[in-house]
This record gives structure tokens, C-alpha cells and sequence, in this order.
């Protein structure tokens, strides 16, 4: 009984150390297997992860090259658009109209000076004579080259390089035509066109680089090389060289394909014998290229890390453990790239709406300089006016006196012969009767005197226009405020006299006692009428208001008494030597919420044809940016405006601090 019951519990035991031994058995299995499936999953996305980050960041790479390209392009599209709107505001002058070239000519050397840009500005006739700032009067004729062509046929263009016929450099010609008149669509009568250096070019290509080996060059529209490395392959209108198209290297010839297309691209190519990057951008203003050869060691190299990681994750892909380990960090990694990229792609985003603003001012400069060249004209018109005036009155005005004398001496005479010949012949008596003599004799002192007076008054005319255009005051110098403020004020003189709908606008001057003023004449008198142009614009409102409620009202109104303007002007010395002029007007004034855009660029309250919104605008930067000094305006509705000037007595003091 006893050994049965042995036997049973032996047998028991040893059913539970085989089922104990079973379950070790199979966890033993289970490890290796998730060992094994982990291995798996762990190397696929491994592999996944490297392929993906890899790529990310050779496009990230190649990205970078790009817009290292671009932004050399947009460098010179930049400089091509400010050089064309330079020669096109030049057409569209009255100066290069007249097609004078004794006018034309110092006029062009002026700008060119004003720029730094252009070495040399021509003007050419219909039948390819031309003259230019280089030798005048030349003995050539362009009328076979080609921008002369298109700019007679009426459109602007810049030229591929050619060989200059006068200096003998190597330049590229942005022309324009010149028409009678604003009408662009007027048949022109001649072609202004300005000549660049292709050195400058050169030099925004020369500085493309990425890295040891790295190359830039630019083609022209026919694939021709404009700027290389190499100068024999470089191309000029007189001596082409063989175009990329022909090359011998099929892929050469096509990426210079894609780049006489106008495509933006990066390409991976067999070039000189070796793989390289090629990142092309074409330029915006002419229909040229620009690319950069990049070895590729220069752009993969910086993904050799990833590399070694890869090639090690995939030796350790045995070991469970360490190919888990080695995925953790790996994916980490992945993150910190996708983060690294992300962070990239904002920055682009970032340069991108930057280059769009940069663009935006471009064009209110473009606007800005087409105000300043109105200005130049205007300046100019005026200068020359009072010059033609200056030469005839001055010959009037000395020949009075001596008239006046000659006349007292006749006059004198004839008394004479009338005291000792009281009874002269029949016939002098009736010629004397016929031109009342005593009548003549008693008028025509008063007659010369008056004579005088009209031509003291046109000199004084003439004196302030010279003063208010000051052409020969372009640079900083001292000069007298009030002087420009009295020129100021006589060329709006006509709009300050009586009319038949209200009474004169009063000029009231507190003026104090200011030494000679440093500063740009010509352009702080710019700024004045800019101001005192508006003054008188706000009070002729408020006279056109007064006047018309006062008949609506029957004499009731009092918005301004007796139907008086205003415009009073104050400058004084301040004792920490700045200049202040106060200009105040009895206007309308200005809302509080349209003072805050005073100075905006383009912002007006006017009428369409009566504003362009650039006075202000302009005259804020004269007096911020050319004299260091402040700009600013107190109004209130109803109660008129005032506008303060604050400039440094001297220039260079406040430059020094």
C-alpha cells in the first residue's frame, strides 16, 4: 500500500518536471524568435529611415546650392534693373529729346558721375551716327548693333558682350529709345544707350563657390559662354566661340539645353572627365544663365557620417540587443534631421519673403527715382530759364540809365532852344502841337523810371529762380536758409496773389538770426515747396469752404474771419545748434488718423492728378537721411498745420558725434 503511494508521487513529481522543463523549452523559443522578428523589423526600418534622411538632406544640400546661385543672379538682376531704369528715365527727359548734343553732353557726364555705374552714355540718331561721353562726335556708325536696332524699333533691351568701337572694352549696352513725347507708343527718334563693364559681371560669377574645385560660368541666349574660367571660351559679339550646344559632351550640351531655355535646376553629371553637380538659374532681366559646377565629393561628403552609421547598423544587424540600441539612436537622429530640415525650409521660406520685400522696394525706388529726375528736370528748366531771361534784361537794364541821361540831356537842350527861340517857325510850331511836345516832356522821364522799376522787378525774379534751382550747389556747402525760402516763395508767388473767389494768402516771415546753414541746397528748397505747396493747398480749402457757406449762410460764417489766409514761417537758432524752421498754416488741418501715414510713400488725400503721394515722402528722407536731422507735423482739424524742420547747423559736427 505504502510503495503504491510512492510510486504515485514519483510519477507525479516527474509530470511536473517534464511540464516545467516544456515551459522553459518554449520561452527559450520565444526569445530568439522576437529576437529574430525584432532583428527584422529593426533592419527594415533602419534601412527605411537611412534611405529617407539621406535623401531629405541631399535635397537639402542641393537646395542650398541653388539659392547660393540665385542669389547671384538676383545680384546682377538687381544691378541690370537700376542700370535700365536709369537709361530709360535719361530717353524720357526733355534734355535727351532736344538731341542736342551740346546740351545732351554734360548732362550724361553728370549721371554718370551721380551713378558710378556706366562708363561711358551714348546717343545715337536713326542712321547710326552717334555721339558719346568717351570722345564726343564719333566717326563710326552702330546701326548694325544689335540693342541699337531693337531700342530704334522701340524696345528697351540689354546686349550680350561685344567689343567696344571707341574705349576698345569688353561691355554689354542697356539702350532705350528716345520719343517725342510721353506717348510710348510714338515712333522713336533716336536711342540713349549706356555702356557697363563685363567685368562686374564677371566678378558676381567669379565669387559663386562650393567648395575646392568648384567653378561658375554664365551663357548668353546662344549658349555661348559669356563668363568662364577659361578665356578662350569666352564669347563676344565680334569674336563668337562655340556655343555649349555643339559640345562634344553630350551631357554639357544638354544642360546648356535646359539653360538657353530659361530652366532652374540642379543636375548630376559626367563633366571634364569626372561626376559633378551642375545647379543652373537663369536670370530674370536678360536671357542669359548662370551655373556652378560642384565636384561631388563637396556636396555627398557632408552625408559621410550617415553613411558610416548605416554601414555599421548593418554589420551589428546579428545582435538583437545592439541593432535595437543602435535603431533607438539612429531614429533619434532621424528626428533631430527632420527637425534640422524643418528648420531649413523655414529659413528658405524666410529668404524667399525677403527677396519678394527687397523686390517691392525696388520698385517704390524705381518710382522714387522717376520723382527725383522730375525734380532734376524742373531744377534744370528753371536754371536754364533764368539764364535766357538773365542775358536780355541784364542788356536792358544797363541801357536804361545811360537813356535816362541822354534823355535829361535832349530835354535840357530843347529847353534851351525854347528859352533863346520862344518864336520858332510855323512848321516846328505845329510839329511840337501835333506831339504835344510839353506832354512828352513831362512823360517820358516818368515813362523811363517805370521802365526801370519792371526791370529791377524782372531781375529779382530771376535771382530767386536761380536760387531756388541751385544746380551749382549739388554738393554740401553753407548757404543762407532764408535766401532759399524767399526763392521758394516767389515760385509760388502766383498762387498767393488775390483771386476772384478769395483774397491773397498772406505770407507772414519771423525770421531770425541765422548764420550761413550746411546742408544740399537744392534739395532742402525741394522740401520747402514740397511743404508751402501744401500750405497753400489747405488754406485755399478752407477759403473755397468759408466762401461758400458764407453765401449759404448770408454772412454767417466764421471759420475764417474776414476771409483771410495765413501762411507763416519762423526759423531760429537753438542753443544746442540745430536749425528750426516752422511753417503754419490757418488750413483746414489734418485728421489725427491720416497724420500717422503723412510720410508713407504713395499715401494721399488729393483728388487723383493732383498728388502722387511722394512730397512728403520724399522730403522726409531729405531731411532724416541727407541732413540727420527731424521732420514731423502738428495739426487739428479746423485749426490749421504745422510743419517743423530740425537740421544740424553744420554737417560734419553732427557726423563726427
Amino acid at each position: 500500500m505504502i510503495l503504491s503511494v510512492c510510486k504515485r508521487l514519483r510519477y507525479l513529481f516527474q509530470l511536473e518536471q517534464n511540464e516545467n522543463h516544456l515551459k522553459k523549452r518554449s520561452q527559450n523559443l520565444a526569445t530568439p524568435l522576437i529576437l529574430i522578428g525584432t532583428t527584422f523589423a529593426i533592419g527594415v526600418i533602419g534601412i527605411a529611415s537611412y534611405l529617407v534622411v539621406r535623401g531629405l538632406i541631399l535635397q537639402q544640400l542641393q537646395e542650398k546650392a541653388l539659392l547660393q546661385v540665385r542669389q547671384g543672379t538676383d545680384e546682377i538682376d538687381q544691378w541690370l534693373a537700376i542700370c535700365s531704369i536709369e537709361i530709360q528715365t535719361i530717353a524720357n527727359t526733355d534734355v535727351a529729346r532736344s538731341l542736342n548734343w551740346s546740351l545732351i553732353e554734360p548732362y550724361l557726364k553728370a549721371e554718370i558721375k551721380r551713378t558710378g555705374e556706366f562708363s561711358k552714355i551714348a546717343v545715337s540718331l536713326p542712321d547710326g551716327t552717334y555721339y558719346n561721353t568717351a570722345v564726343g562726335k564719333t566717326d563710326e556708325n552702330n546701326k548694325d548693333r544689335d540693342f541699337i536696332k531693337k531700342a530704334i524699333a522701340g524696345q528697351t533691351n540689354i546686349s550680350d558682350p561685344f567689343i567696344s568701337r571707341t574705349t576698345g572694352i569688353p561691355s554689354v549696352a542697356v539702350a532705350s529709345p528716345i520719343r517725342q513725347s510721353y506717348d510710348v507708343t510714338s515712333r522713336p527718334i533716336g536711342v540713349i544707350n549706356g555702356s557697363l563693364k563685363v567685368d562686374r559681371i564677371t566678378q558676381v560669377v567669379n565669387r559663386l563657390h562650393y567648395g575646392n574645385g568648384s567653378y561658375a560660368f554664365a551663357l548668353n541666349s546662344l549658349g555661348e559662354a559669356i563668363v568662364h574660367p577659361n578665356p578662350a571660351l569666352m564669347s563676344t559679339v565680334e569674336k563668337p566661340a562655340t556655343s555649349f550646344l555643339n559640345s562634344t559632351d553630350p551631357d554639357l550640351a544638354a544642360i546648356a539645353r535646359r539653360m538657353v531655355k530659361q530652366q532652374r535646376g540642379i543636375e548630376f553629371i559626367s563633366i571634364d572627365g569626372t561626376n559633378k553637380y551642375v545647379a543652373h538659374v537663369p536670370l530674370k532681366q536678360v536671357n542669359w544663365s548662370v551655373a556652378l559646377v560642384i565636384p561631388r565629393e563637396n556636396i555627398e561628403s557632408q552625408i559621410g557620417a550617415l553613411n558610416l552609421l548605416a554601414s555599421i547598423l548593418g554589420g551589428l544587424l546579428g545582435v538583437a540587443t545592439i541593432v535595437a540600441w543602435r535603431q533607438i539612436q539612429l531614429s533619434q537622429r532621424a528626428k533631430m534631421q527632420v527637425v534640422l530640415l524643418s528648420q531649413q525650409q523655414n529659413t528658405l521660406q524666410q529668404q524667399a519673403q525677403e527677396l519678394e520685400q527687397t523686390l517691392k522696394e525696388l520698385q517704390q525706388t524705381q518710382t522714387q527715382l522717376i520723382q527725383t529726375e522730375k525734380m532734376s528736370s524742373l531744377g534744370q528748366l528753371v536754371a536754364g530759364l533764368a539764364h535766357e531771361i538773365n542775358n536780355p534784361i541784364s542788356f536792358i537794364y544797363s541801357n536804361i540809365t545811360p537813356a535816362h541821361e541822354y534823355t535829361q540831356d535832349l530835354l535840357r537842350l530843347l529847353q534851351l532852344y525854347q528859352h533863346h527861340y520862344p518864336n520858332p517857325i510855323p512848321e516846328i510850331e505845329d510839329e511840337a502841337e501835333a506831339i504835344e511836345l510839353n506832354f512828352l516832356m513831362e512823360d517820358l522821364p516818368k515813362l523811363l523810371t517805370s521802365m526801370k522799376v519792371g526791370a529791377d522787378r524782372i531781375k529779382q525774379i530771376v535771382l530767386s529762380l536761380r536760387n531756388f534751382s541751385r544746380l551749382d550747389e549739388a554738393d554740401m556747402k553753407a548757404v543762407n536758409i532764408h535766401e532759399g525760402i524767399d526763392s521758394t516763395l516767389m515760385i509760388l508767388e502766383s498762387r498767393l496773389r488775390t483771386t476772384s473767389d478769395y483774397s491773397a494768402i498772406e505770407i507772414i516771415k519771423e525770421y531770425g538770426d541765422l548764420p550761413l546753414v550746411e546742408c544740399y541746397a537744392g534739395q532742402l528748397n525741394q522740401v520747402f515747396l514740397n511743404i508751402l505747396t501744401n500750405a497753400v493747398d489747405a488754406v485755399e480749402d478752407l477759403l473755397a469752404m468759408s466762401q461758400t457757406l458764407r453765401e449759404a449762410e448770408a454772412g454767417r460764417s466764421t471759420l475764417l474771419a474776414n476771409n483771410k489766409g495765413e501762411i507763416r514761417i519762423q526759423t531760429e537758432l537753438t542753443a544746442d545748434k540745430q536749425v528750426i524752421i516752422r511753417i503754419l498754416d490757418n488750413g483746414v488741418g489734418i485728421p489725427e488718423s491720416v497724420q500717422k501715414q503723412l510720410f508713407d510713400p504713395f499715401f494721399t488725400t488729393k483728388p487723383i492728378g493732383k498728388g502722387t503721394g511722394l512730397g512728403l515722402s520724399i522730403s522726409y528722407q531729405i531731411i532724416t537721411e541727407k541732413h540727420q536731422g527731424k521732420l514731423h507735423c502738428n495739426s487739428s482739424l479746423g485749426k490749421g498745420t504745422e510743419f517743423v524742420i530740425a537740421i544740424p547747423l553744420s554737417q560734419q559736427s553732427q557726423l563726427a558725434a
